[in-house]
């Protein structure tokens, strides 16, 4: 009997791994060292990263959380690159889904600043579509309305709520179909840092009541500009197929050396600026986000043949009663802008065609540290005793020399009015 016992106790034994080893291989046990077969369940898909243009980065940014503590952002191009990068999805989907807009006060929009949201500050009108179409949407609901700052706060139904301050100087509000759970955990991320908006502070009631005012500016620097146009000029001529060796070109009383081509003429002005003016078959664009994106696209196109380590922002947009459309563009260095007599750049579209396009060439590199800077917030006091309802914008002045230092400036109705460095 002990003969047969033992041959079956071995081939129990035999099934027992065998089937020990089955259920490993089906599990997760020898996962580490064999690779998974087509064919078994793949891990769950992991959400795609936005995209968006640089243009779409404000000039200012907060994220504000329980209690009204609040993080900021300014002057800072990196920590404002992270910061929209981490919430151009949920913009994304709040502008795709937003619905008709409705008026509020102003009251209203400062009630909701001071609760938990996320608030984008652009300084400027700026067409929403040009801005649903930077993060890769389409907004046909915003048709020909502008914004300045827009606001993202908690709605109704769990549901993001869209408020904007427009063009006009009022304020309005959409339902969208965005989730405030998904913004509110984003929002965790970030810690307060003590800014607060000029409408919370006594001391600043004479200033623009949303200008974000930091308690410590960042770590900003000076900058060392060159002003070379050539390749510029170069690279404009390619684009819109003009001739800079041919023998029609000619000087003008100013100075300037103008170069006819068949699609348009080109100049090299005495200001050193490149500027394109377009015949009557020029480029075409039909509405005003597209409008401002081939402006932005040729621009930097141009930009990119002189580039340092500056960029090109829009900075105004501004469409008369015929619907023809003046872009002014600024160069921005670590946040700060360069601040010069005329933009950095300019594009006019007339009867959706293409006019001109004109750039200023700065090719700035970092300068020298600045260790001793004005607080904004006596910036801001000094802003508000100047004009009511003014606010300090730090920039970096192009003089004509080549190193420029940080300085405050309150600009009024398009001109500097006052400046003050310490």
């Amino acid at each position: 009997m002990k003969r047969f016992k033992e041959p079956l106790k071995t081939l129990l034994i035999l099934l027992l791994t065998v089937s020990a080893v089955f259920l490993a291989w089906k599990g997760s046990l020898f996962s580490a060292f064999f690779p998974e077969k087509k064919g078994a369940v793949s891990p769950s898909p992991e959400v795609p990263e936005q995209t968006y243009v640089p243009a779409a980065l404000p000039l200012a940014a907060s994220v504000t959380g329980p209690g009204g503590l609040r993080c900021g952002v300014k002057y800072d191009d990196e920590a404002m690159a992270e910061l929209f990068g981490g919430f151009s999805a949920i913009l994304s989907e709040t502008l795709g889904s937003a619905e008709e807009p409705q008026v509020i006060g102003r009251f209203t929009w400062q009630d909701r600043l001071r609760e938990e949201n996320l608030y984008l500050d652009y300084g400027f009108a700026l067409p929403i579509s040009a801005l649903a179409a930077w993060v890769g949407v389409g907004a046909d609901w915003a048709g020909a309305e502008t914004g300045s700052a827009f606001l993202l706060d908690n709605g109704e139904g769990g549901s993001v709520r869209l408020s904007y301050r427009g063009g006009d100087g009022r304020y309005f509000q959409c339902a969208t179909a965005a989730s405030w759970a998904t913004l509110r955990a984003l929002m965790e991320e970030y810690r307060p840092n003590g800014a607060v908006f000029a409408f919370e502070l006594p001391d600043l009631r004479d200033c623009d009541p949303c200008l974000l005012v930091l308690e410590q500016l960042p770590r900003v620097r000076g900058v060392r500009v060159s002003r070379d146009r050539g390749k510029a000029a170069e690279v404009m001529a390619e684009l819109f197929g003009i001739n800079l060796g041919g023998q029609s070109r000619y000087t003008e009383a100013d100075g300037t050396t103008v170069y006819p081509g068949d699609s348009g003429v080109l100049r090299l002005r005495a200001d050193g600026s490149v500027s394109y003016s377009a015949s009557d078959s020029g480029r075409r664009a039909v509405t005003s986000a597209d409008q401002i994106e081939e402006a932005r696209r040729l621009l930097e196109s141009v930009h990119a043949s002189f580039r340092g380590e500056e960029s090109l922002s829009l900075r105004s947009a501004e469409a008369d009663e015929a619907g023809d459309l003046s872009l002014s563009f600024v160069y921005v260095l670590g946040g700060l802008r360069l601040d010069a007599a005329g933009p950095a750049a300019r594009a006019v579209w007339k009867n959706g065609m293409l006019s001109e396009l004109t750039i200023r060439p700065r090719s700035c590199r970092p300068g020298d540290a600045v260790s001793q800077l004005l607080p904004e917030l006596q910036a801001a006091a000094a802003a508000g005793s100047l004009r009511l309802g003014s606010a300090p914008e730090l920039v970096l002045p192009d003089t004509g020399e080549e190193s420029q230092t940080p300085a405050w400036v309150v600009t009024v109705d398009g001109r500097d009015l006052w400046t003050q460095e310490d």
